[in-house]
């Protein structure tokens, strides 16, 4: 289990094709990290800094990535079904053939998701269609 709340900032780690479902990352430093393939279903990113992640076919479902800032990063291919995502910032993330289906996301976050360039193709794990699974 790897601690949260802000107690040790972990920028530029490797944490690809791990199960982090028993990890906390509230408040956590974690810039440029590498989140590829990870199963972070469950877990807390509430207010993370997570500018430039990578977060390319990781399971997010249920993750709490409220007020976190995922500016950069990179989400293709990611699940994210019944994530908590109001509030969170993705300014020039990459969401291209990822699940958004029952995310919970304020109307201005949809929107914005919606009008990204990225936000085009299928989910190859699940099937959902980016913009249906997002309700543009």
């Amino acid at each position: 289990m790897l601690p949260g709340n802000n107690s040790t900032p972990i920028s530029n780690s490797d944490f690809s094709g791990q199960n982090l479902t028993e990890s906390d990352f509230t408040k956590t430093i974690m810039k440029q990290c590498n989140f590829d393939g990870a199963n972070l279903r469950g877990v807390s990113l509430f207010a993370a800094f997570a500018e430039g992640s990578t977060f390319r076919k990781a399971n997010l479902s249920f993750a709490d990535l409220e007020q976190g800032n995922f500016e950069d990063s990179d989400f293709t291919d990611a699940v994210l079904e019944g994530a908590q995502v109001s509030a969170a910032r993705f300014e020039r993330a990459v969401i291209e053939n990822s699940d958004w289906t029952d995310v919970v996301l304020r109307k201005d976050v949809q929107q914005f998701l919606c009008k990204k360039p990225s936000a085009k193709g299928t989910n190859p794990v699940t099937g959902a269609d980016t913009r249906e699974s997002l309700m543009c």
